[in-house]
C-alpha cells in the first residue's frame, strides 16, 4: 500500500466530534503525541524510511505512528518533557518506603538506553516519567533516592514526584494532580482543523464543520466577517502546531490545581492542599 494512503488511515474523520472526545481528559504528552504521529517526516522514518534518529523528535525510540494516544507509549526525552524525574534505585529500606511496580501492570513500560532504566507509567491519557540512573525496579521493590537540584528546574520533577507518590499509594492516577487541561477543547479543535486540511477541506468547509453552520451560506466571507476571522486563526494555529509548535505543549505547565497562576507549576498552597 502506498505510504500516503497508509498515513491517511491513522487519522480520525475530522467531522466526527466523538472520535476526538477522549482527548479532552488527556494530558499534554498525549496531545503532543497526536501531533507528532501526524508529522509526515516522523511517520516515514518510523515506518522504516531513512531519516534522523528518534531524538530529533524528542523521543528515546520510535513509537508506531498508527497508534493513537490511548495505545501509544512514547518515551519523551527529558530535554523535551521537563517532567522527567531522575532517581537511583537502592537496596534496603523499610517495606513501606520501597516502590513496587509489579502491581501497576499494564501502566508500566520500561526501556534501557545508555545504562539508564527509563520508565513510563501511563494509561495513555495520563503519564509519569522516571529515569533510574542506577539500579533497577525490574527485580523487585526498591528504595528510590531522587535527584532533584536547583530552583526553577525543580518544578517539573517535584510535580512528577507528587504524582508518583499518589500512584504508588492508590494504584491510580490522582485526579487532583492530573486535571484536564483548561485549553483541551481548543487544542482538539485545532487538531481537527489540521485533519480537515489534510483531507482536502477548504477554509469554508472547516468553518462550517467546526465553528458555525452559517459558513455554508453564499458569500459567507462578506456576510460573516467575524466567522471568517475565526476560521483563519484556526487554520493558522493548525499550521503552526504542525510545524513543530506542538512541542510548546510539552514545555508548558500541566494543569494541577484549579485556579493555579499561569507559568507557576508549584506554589506553597500546592503542598498545603495536598492530601499526600
Amino acid at each position: 500500500m502506498p505510504l500516503d494512503r497508509l498515513i491517511g488511515r491513522f487519522q480520525a474523520d475530522w467531522r466526527e466530534e466523538a472520535a476526538y472526545a477522549p482527548l479532552l481528559a488527556a494530558g499534554r504528552p498525549a496531545f503532543a503525541w497526536e501531533w507528532l504521529r501526524r508529522d509526515s517526516g516522523y511517520r516515514r522514518t518510523a515506518l522504516g524510511r531513512a531519516g534522523p534518529p528518534a531524538s530529533a523528535w524528542g523521543l528515546h525510540e520510535f513509537e508506531p505512528p498508527e497508534h493513537d494516544f490511548t495505545a501509544a507509549r512514547p518515551m519523551w526525552l527529558r530535554s523535551a518533557w521537563p517532567m522527567v524525574l531522575e532517581a537511583d534505585a537502592l537496596g534496603g529500606g523499610a517495606e513501606l518506603e520501597r516502590l513496587d511496580i509489579s502491581g501497576l501492570g499494564r501502566l508500566v513500560s520500561v526501556r534501557r538506553s545508555c545504562g539508564v532504566e527509563r520508565l513510563l507509567l501511563s494509561d495513555g491519557a495520563h503519564s509519569i516519567r522516571l529515569d533510574l540512573l542506577s539500579g533497577t525496579l525490574l527485580e523487585g521493590p526498591a528504595l528510590l533516592r531522587y535527584r532533584i537540584a536547583g530552583l526553577v528546574g525543580t518544578a517539573g520533577p517535584l510535580l512528577a514526584l507528587r504524582q508518583l507518590l499518589a500512584l504508588s499509594s492508590t494504584g491510580s492516577f490522582s485526579k487532583l494532580l492530573h486535571r484536564p487541561e483548561r485549553r483541551a477543547a481548543r487544542w482538539v479543535l485545532v487538531l481537527r482543523a489540521f485533519d480537515a486540511m489534510c483531507s482536502g477541506a477548504d477554509q469554508r468547509a472547516i468553518a462550517e464543520g467546526l465553528l458555525d453552520r452559517r459558513a455554508g451560506i453564499a458569500r459567507w466571507r462578506i456576510a460573516e466577517p467575524s466567522l471568517r476571522s475565526r476560521a483563519q486563526r484556526l487554520v493558522r494555529e493548525a499550521k503552526r502546531m504542525a510545524s513543530g509548535g506542538y512541542r510548546d505543549l510539552l514545555r508548558g505547565p500541566p494543569a494541577v490545581e484549579e485556579g493555579q497562576a499561569p507559568g507557576r507549576w508549584l506554589e506553597k498552597r500546592d503542598f498545603e492542599n495536598s492530601s499526600l
